[in-house]
């Protein structure tokens, strides 16, 4: 687990590096490493990155000194830091009242050691704008930018790919246990001049945003056009922090949590291994709604059950292509908005035990990668005729879950060693109906 979370910090702070200070050259994969969610480490200032040599700058009189354009923040104390070892341990902390105890404890951290900061914290710009800073990725904007027009400047950019970089950028709604997940599975296009697109079940949805400053926070604006429940749902004008690949828009009661996903550059073929590792089954030719292709986890998931026994939920009954991870979204939402099914799977059916199988796909992880879903009818079958017909996949002559109900008791499922389809009970006998999760990228 430690070197999981070594690895992914690493990852994380190099996206982070890359969004705050430019870069022009993603690697291929880091499209996908864009989901993960590393808590706490993400917080960590490293003595050696450009955020801690920028704070010394800030809190020192050096910078102008040496003839340095210096940093466009002043903190307001007291702040609260903590200290860790080369492990990542916390080790201490401590209160600091001045830039030059701030200082002080910058200039003299041993090598190996790193910081965090209590957010969130109090700072004035160089225009005297207030500015409530949550989070690292917010800190090293703030240092680096003047002004309230600066600040709004930086974040309608931030959202949208560098003109030299041809990669469309997709913030796609990330899910969270504890978030709205309304429209989990939705991703907005945002692109220049304030302009947006929204895919959402296979439909497009135009609109609008832009930043704003609202008593000294930083507020996004989002309009939908049309009378839609979905374009309803996304006129807004909401609180909102940037840490690095993920934005929080603060909802009450629960926020809504999005992740940044790009194009690929990388071009794929049914059979390759894909970016998580996986099976590549499906290539459509060309990016929409977020992605090309399809790949397939390479084991199968727990024997667990479909869902609720005797309860429909129509909004998962689609089984084209590309609605795979929408038919889970809906699956997991219904299911999370009973009370506490998990735990008391009796307020759905005596039958049930808590256990979900969507569930377990869109929490699985396969090579740090954690966007998997349970695969439409359509998809499915094309995994049966890709890879299984081909000998790929690891693949047994078992039935197989899809996400597509059929109606408040059944689902779609198919028996690989013949393909045929079947309308399989939500809670079948153990131990005879596998399941496979699969992703686009």
């Amino acid at each position: 687990m430690i070197n999981f979370i070594k690895t992914t910090r690493v990852v994380i702070s190099l996206l982070v590096i890359a969004l705050i200070f430019g870069c022009s050259n993603f690697e291929d994969n880091w499209r996908e490493t864009a989901s993960i969610d590393t808590g706490t480490p993400g917080k960590i200032i490293e003595k050696s990155s450009e955020l801690y040599i920028t704070l010394q700058k800030a809190t020192t009189s050096k910078a102008l000194e040496g003839g340095e354009v210096p940093p466009c923040v002043e903190f307001v104390y007291p702040l609260s830091l903590r200290i860790y070892d080369n492990n990542l341990n916390g080790i201490g902390s401590t209160n600091i009242h001045s830039d030059v105890e701030f200082s002080k404890i910058l200039e003299n951290l041993p090598n190996g050691q790193s910081l965090s900061i209590s957010y969130p914290i109090a700072t004035t710009l160089e225009d005297g704008t207030k500015y409530t800073v949550n989070n690292n990725t917010e800190l090293a904007i703030a240092l680096k930018n003047c002004s309230r027009e600066d600040i709004i400047r930086y974040y309608n950019d931030l959202l949208v790919p560098p003109t030299q970089n041809p990669l469309q950028y997709f913030w796609r709604i990330k899910y969270s246990e504890t978030g709205d997940n309304t429209y989990f599975s939705g991703s907005f296009l945002v692109n220049s001049g304030g302009y947006l697109l929204f895919y959402y079940n296979t439909q497009k949805y135009y609109g609008t945003f832009f930043f704003l400053f609202v008593d000294d926070k930083l507020h996004i604006n989002i309009n939908l056009e049309g009378d839609s429940e979905v374009a309803k749902y996304w006129n807004i004008d909401r609180e909102v922090e940037v840490d690095g690949i993920n934005i929080t828009i603060k909802t009450d009661p629960k926020d809504i949590k999005l992740e940044l996903i790009y194009e690929s550059r990388k071009e794929y073929k049914v059979g390759d291994t894909g970016p998580a590792k996986g099976i590549v089954f499906y290539d459509k030719g060309e990016y929409t709604f977020g992605w090309r292709y399809m790949e397939v986890a390479t084991k199968d998931l727990k024997d667990n059950e479909w869902g609720c026994a005797a309860s429909a939920i129509s909004n998962a009954r689609n089984t084209e292509l590309g609605t795979g991870f929408y038919n889970t979204a809906q699956i997991v939402n219904y299911h999370d908005n009973l009370a506490n099914y998990y735990a008391n799977p009796s307020i759905c059916n005596n039958a049930n035990n808590g256990t979900l199988l969507a569930k377990d796909a869109i929490k699985q992880i396969q090579d740090v990668y954690i966007d998997w879903f349970l695969p439409s009818e359509g998809e499915l079958e094309l995994i049966y005729k890709n890879l299984y017909l081909n000998n790929l996949g690891n693949f047994t002559d078992s039935n197989y879950w899809s996400s597509s109900e059929i109606d408040s008791g059944n689902v779609t499922t198919i028996v690989f060693k013949t393909g045929e389809k079947n309308s399989t009970p939500k809670i079948p006998v153990k131990g005879t109906i596998k399941a496979r999760a699969i992703r686009y990228f």
